[in-house]
């Protein structure tokens, strides 16, 4: 079978193809229809107050006579926390945004809504029997797309404000493991024993689908980088190889054993999935786009 290429056709740079331009095309509105929902739900909770009707959309023990809210509540945010909703839409945005490089809308949307379900259902757990506890706000699916997105990039810097003033350079692996243990802190020692409202069980919930999703939901083409999705390569199961493990170190100055290497990282992950790939195997990918167009 023959091999794949990353060359470009004379006078075409490699971000001209189509599986280029994928990553890159327009039409990406969920991010946008997601945020105008959750405003317009918010200002109509402003406007219209005990006329609107907050108890048939938000989650609580009683939602096996409304299902629907498994859903719906992570649509809702009280309006006496104009911070939460604030927070929330920024993170969601920001987050949203960097994910549509690799996901395209379908897959977007299936991820978005398997944080908010599983969200739903791990407080729904933590509080089955107590009375008065309800559920809402995006909270669940932000913190699954912050997680999804320290998943895909775990060794790149990434630049953010702290409180919004101080800019801090980390590397996302570490921001996922900081932002677990702040949430199951506070969700041993406060939301167990009742002493705050915030649904820290939601976000660990959200948090636990988008690693779920990672390792093992929707396939190998929802985790593979966009420019890759279409160079995957199927082998008949007669011609299938073992991928070894290997050491072998690439000279980014040669296109031709950048090449090589390229395709021998393919061959693992359609052997062995886009998880079982080291750091510099994925480093390799991420600048293999960069270097092969010059």
């Amino acid at each position: 079978m023959p091999r794949y290429s990353f060359k470009a056709p004379p006078g075409k740079m490699i971000y001209d193809r189509p599986y280029m331009r994928e990553a890159q095309r327009p039409g990406h509105n969920l991010i946008k229809i997601l945020i105008v929902a959750n405003v317009t739900v918010f200002v109509l909770q402003l406007l219209l107050q005990d006329a609107f009707p907050t108890t048939l959309l938000t989650l609580n023990t009683d939602f096996i006579f409304k299902p629907w809210t498994l859903v719906t509540y992570s649509f809702l945010h009280s309006p006496e926390r104009l911070l939460h909703i604030a927070f929330n839409m920024l993170m969601l945005y920001f987050m949203g945004k960097s994910l549509e490089q690799i996901l395209n809308p379908r897959q977007l949307g299936t991820l978005f809504l398997g944080c908010v379900l599983a969200g739903g259902i791990v407080w729904l757990a933590v509080n089955w029997g107590k009375a008065g506890p309800q559920l809402m706000g995006a909270s669940a699916g932000v913190t699954g797309f912050l997680i999804y997105f320290c998943l895909n990039r775990p060794n790149e810097p990434v630049t953010f404000l702290l409180f919004f003033v101080i800019p801090v350079t980390l590397k996302p692996k570490w921001i996922a493991w900081g932002v677990f243990a702040f949430e199951m802190y506070n969700f041993l020692s406060n939301e167990i024993p009742g002493t705050t409202g915030t649904a820290h069980s939601a976000h660990l919930g959200g948090m636990l689908a988008a690693v779920l999703f990672y390792r093992f939901g929707m396939g190998l083409e929802l985790r593979m980088p966009g420019f890759l999705r279409q160079r995957r390569i199927v082998r008949p199961a007669s011609h299938k190889k073992t991928v070894q493990p290997t050491d072998y170190t690439v000279s980014h100055g040669d296109n031709d054993a950048l090449q090589r290497e390229v395709d021998r990282i393919l061959d693992k992950i359609n052997a062995k999935g886009f998880g079982s790939l080291s750091p510099k195997e994925k480093q390799t990918l991420d600048q293999a786009k960069d270097i092969l167009r010059r």
